[in-house]
């Protein structure tokens, strides 16, 4: 059971500060470099997607 409340407080930590360098480096690229917005979401869609599939995957070769 301490493991497993390990590997969640872990998971969050690491979701959180992605989230919050995603932030930033959208909010440098749209107004500092002029990316539109548009472009910006559809890539984060997308890296969203890769890292969900690849934390999941470590995930699950971990726990066997």
């Amino acid at each position: 059971m301490r493991r497993l409340a390990h590997l969640a407080v872990t998971f969050f930590l690491a979701m959180a500060s992605a989230a919050f360098t995603a932030y930033s480096l959208a909010h440098v690229a749209h107004y500092n470099l002029g990316v539109p917005g548009p472009a910006l979401r559809e890539q984060a869609l997308i890296c969203a997607a890769l890292i969900f599939g690849l934390v999941t995957i470590e995930f699950l070769v971990s726990r066997e």
